[in-house]
């Protein structure tokens, strides 16, 4: 140290006298020794950094540059130097290694080229696949203490499900509020939505939340601007509303003063009490967040289990106090409802209660798992991807053994030779990894743009830095993965071969063949699963769009819903308007050009996920309270039937003398008339709905309500002329695309009511098909691709060491061919040795195709995920490949020159 500081101030006396010859020599005869002396004891510590600085700035340049000084490498290597000596030594020989390996790879442009590209197809694919999975399942829900949210269910154990949407009834929820004591706070929200005028006047909807007061409690949210709800806001006299951050920003621009005022929601004035932070949005699940929150209302009905109404409106959440486990607060609502069950068994029945994180109720089971088993799907890729650079760094160890030998006979330790090679195999790992998250970011785009509606939490997927620290990981565990076994060979080369055979070929010894025929069966093992897998995921797709929905949905368009205010004061006035109200709407719309059908439905479209369920009695067996004995009742206009194609079972359907005032008549589905008359003609019977006698006049199809994977239930369809009815969802049949026909519709609406709100986009009921088919279509797209990807690179790595293997035995090919084997032979051989490969890659893939087999049935519909056919044309597809990529390096081996090849060797 005390060297250093003297050569520092060294260099600064210098730097000072220099500085001094700009003055006169008169002055610096008289000053020279003042200034320096005067200047020495500020400057010595500075010196002192600036000389620690210039050693260690050499120091990095000679490391950068190659340059050990040999007396550095004599002391570390008798252990007479320091620590910090060590350590820059080593430093600087692994910066050599990273030069050479960086030299070696621009040498061999074909093998870093295949290389590259394998890695980058493989990490890009995870890359993507891991965006998606850790923005939807992965991430933690945005709120303070987020594992202590949890969601309260009500829960048929019979059935394993929930009700709704894992919602529970206003009765329920009050109830929990009341007595559980587990719970710091808890609220119920449900869904709702409003109309009103948007930003430029135009007639539009807002989607919206109605929450207790307790609901910002329990999520810890505050507002930015006002105050929360409070208890007197339950009443139905309180008419306030909550802004969320962007919709605050777009209708009022962001106005300070905005507390106070009035908006028009459903031609009523709602007073604004709040506006939310900007980094609140709820659900969290949903692409389309809530833009309002207003009070939920409960009414008189709500709080009385008398009339026997299960609406199934809301989702409870709470925040558990401190200590509570989730198991615990489970065990107490279940307690609680066998109470509840005990004081209204009718109501009851055999439900219980359940309780669940919060994050699980966002993330459904199903799609946890779905995401969970395409990440699984995507680390075979990869795991393919290392397999085949494993055996071409092999392949290139092979190649090099006459250097190793050189290295090896110069000095190098095995552990030098090792950690040559792994560097080389961790740069080209980190290139690729470059080059793979490049990928991604192009696949998370293309992913985005094909994830299927209502997956949680779409906008949040990208590359950010959670996804690049795992890309880093996964170069690291790549890199080391197809690194240590070339790694292990080519720490142990024969010396006196490697020099004795200069520059000739270098067969690869029975170790390293053997080695990478192992790989060679590990990827078509893993191509196996993955093609097994994409067949299965086709063939369940193809299954699905083959059931029968019962209905044409072909070319039906809904443009929205029309309805009459609803006045509670005068409900038959309010039922007379609404009759009249649509008559007229339908009226309009059928003389709109390019419309051949129009009617109405109140109850929920096919498809839409929407249903109104009701409690039947019957005059012989009284009223019916099991789950599947309820009636999906809907509510139709003349014609919808027709509409939709229902075929007609028997008697007659609903016609102009079906009114008000005649006898109230219903058409069942065949499979409510089996569920309530079985073996018995079902036409004539009757049955009470509401309080209200209903004679079956016909029976129509079976209509897959909720989407090709769910069963038929009863169904029933009442004319709306003999019905309580206030609004009604439109449906038309048209001419053509609904892009041209849909202003003619929107004219006739707002020639009967210009103030009539419709939604901006018009849907169509194979838009709510696609929607429920999404799912499985984006499996079957993303598993075939990966198929595909897995089964290029197996058979670009069959292609690889055949090619190899030829080039290495092009002498023994010269001799055979010399001693009278024909072309034919030599073709025969190089197939037969890679189709024993294939074979047996083939056989442990399919066996453990089969032994998954059980766990790949829960994805698939209608489908046993050992499916022979599949497994067989997977067999038959993958050996045709693999033969494939091995007849070019066999007619290679054909062609070879014996005389050639002879004077080479």
């Amino acid at each position: 140290m005390t060297g250093v500081r003297q050569r520092g101030v060294r260099v600064v006396e210098r730097l000072l006298r220099w500085i001094l010859y700009a003055y006169p020599a008169r002055f610096r005869d008289r000053f020279e020794r003042e200034v320096i002396a005067s200047a020495r004891e500020d400057l010595d510590g500075a010196a002192t950094r600036l000389a620690f600085a210039a050693v260690a700035l050499r120091e990095l340049a000679q490391a950068a540059t190659g340059v050990i000084p040999q007396h550095q490498l004599e002391r570390v290597r008798h252990g007479r130097a320091g620590f910090r000596e060590t350590v820059m030594f080593h430093w600087q020989s692994i910066l050599n290694d990273v030069r050479f390996a960086v030299r070696s790879l621009a040498k061999a442009p074909g093998f870093t080229t295949v290389a590259l590209l394998v890695l980058a197809l493989g990490i890009g694919a995870s890359t993507a696949i891991f965006s998606v999975v850790d923005a939807v399942v992965l991430r933690a829900l945005p709120f303070d203490e987020h594992d202590r949210l949890v969601a309260v269910l009500e829960h048929d154990p019979a059935r394993s499900t929930t009700f709704g949407s894992g919602a529970t009834t206003a009765q329920n929820y009050l109830d929990w509020r009341s007595r559980l004591q587990s719970y710091q706070g808890m609220a119920i929200v449900g869904n709702a939505r409003f109309r009103l005028q948007n930003e430029a006047g135009e007639p539009a909807d807002a989607t919206a939340r109605s929450v207790t007061p307790e609901f910002f409690d329990v999520l810890r949210v505050r507002p930015l601007l006002g105050r929360d709800f409070v208890a007197e806001d339950e009443t139905a006299s309180r008419q306030v509303v909550m802004l969320s951050y962007p919709f605050w920003q777009r209708q009022f621009g962001g106005a300070l003063d905005v507390v106070g005022r009035t908006i028009d929601l459903n031609e009523k004035r709602w007073e604004i009490v709040g506006v939310l932070p900007q980094s609140f949005s709820y659900p969290v699940s949903s692409p389309q967040p809530a833009e309002l929150f207003v009070p939920v209302h409960f009414t008189a009905a709500d709080k009385t289990r008398e009339h026997g109404n299960r609406t199934y409106n809301y989702l409870a959440i709470a925040r558990l106090k401190p200590g509570v486990s989730i198991a615990a607060a489970n065990g107490e609502v279940v307690q609680l409802a066998k109470a509840l069950a005990a004081e209204h068994p009718k109501w009851y029945g055999d439900r219980t209660g359940r309780v669940i994180p919060l994050q699980e109720q966002f993330v459904a089971p199903d799609v946890r798992r779905w995401m969970l088993m395409l990440l699984g799907a995507v680390t075979f890729v990869l795991l393919i991807a290392c397999a085949n650079v494993a055996n071409l760094m092999l392949a290139r160890a092979t190649s090099q053994s006459r250097e190793l030998g050189i290295r090896a006979a110069l000095g190098a330790g095995r552990v030098r030779l090792m950690r040559g090679v792994l560097i080389e195999s961790l740069v080209l790992s980190l290139a690729g990894t470059m080059l793979g998250v490049i990928v991604g970011a192009g696949g998370v785009r293309v992913l985005k743009a094909w994830l299927p509606a209502g997956i949680p939490r779409v906008a949040a997927i990208a590359i950010d830095w959670r996804v690049l620290l795992v890309a880093a990981g996964a170069a690291i565990v790549t890199g080391l993965m197809f690194g240590l076994l070339p790694a292990w060979h080519s720490s142990r080369p024969n010396i006196s071969r490697g020099l004795r055979d200069g520059g000739r070929s270098v067969t690869a010894g029975a170790a390293k063949q053997r080695t990478r025929s192992a790989l060679v069966v590990a990827e078509m093992a893993l191509a196996t699963l993955l093609v097994v897998g994409a067949g299965l995921f086709i063939a369940s797709f193809v299954n699905l769009l083959r059931v029968d929905a019962g209905f044409d949905y072909r070319g039906v368009i809904t443009p929205g819903s029309v309805g009459v205010t609803f006045d509670q004061n005068d409900l038959a006035g309010t039922f007379a308007r609404g009759r009249q109200y649509t008559r007229q709407m339908v009226a309009a719309i059928a003389r709109a050009p390019g419309v051949d059908e129009v009617a109405g439905v109140q109850g929920g479209l096919p498809f839409s996920g929407s249903w109104s369920r009701t409690l039947v009695t019957l005059p012989e067996r009284g009223e019916l309270t099991g789950d599947d004995d309820q009636l999906d009742i809907r509510r139709v206009t003349l014609g919808y039937l027709e509409l939709l194609r229902v075929p007609l079972r028997a008697g007659r359907l609903m016609n102009g003398t079906d009114v008000d005032g005649a006898p109230p008549v219903i058409v069942l589905n065949e499979a409510a008339a089996k569920r309530y008359w079985p073996g018995e003609p079902p036409i004539g019977q009757r049955l009470t709905i509401n309080k209200i006698e209903h004679t079956v006049i016909g029976v129509v199809g079976d209509i897959r309500h909720l989407g090709p994977e769910t069963p038929s239930r009863p169904e029933g369809y009442a004319p709306t002329e003999q019905s309580s009815v206030t609004s009604l969802t439109l449906v038309v049949r048209a001419r053509g695309d609904a892009a041209s026909v849909l202003p003619g519709i929107r004219s006739a609406i707002w020639s009967v009511n210009p103030e009539q709100r419709l939604r901006p986009d018009v849907l169509s009921m194979e838009g709510y098909f696609d929607r429920l088919i999404a799912q499985r279509r984006f499996s079957m797209a993303v598993l075939a691709l990966f198929g595909i990807l897995g089964l290029v690179i197996a058979a670009a790595g069959i292609y690889g060491v055949m090619a190899y293997l030829v080039s290495q035995r092009t002498s023994e090919f010269g001799v055979r061919m010399a001693l009278g084997a024909t072309r034919t032979t030599l073709v025969r051989m190089v197939i037969g040795q890679a189709g024993r490969l294939i074979v047996i890659g083939l056989a442990i893939g399919g066996a453990i195709a089969w032994w998954f087999s059980g766990a790949l049935s829960a994805f698939l519909f209608q489908l046993d995920g050992g499916d022979l056919r599949v497994l067989t044309g997977a067999v038959i597809v993958l050996a045709t490949t693999g033969i494939l990529a091995s007849a070019l390096p066999a007619r290679r081996a054909a062609r070879v020159d014996p005389l050639s090849a002879l004077r080479a060797d």
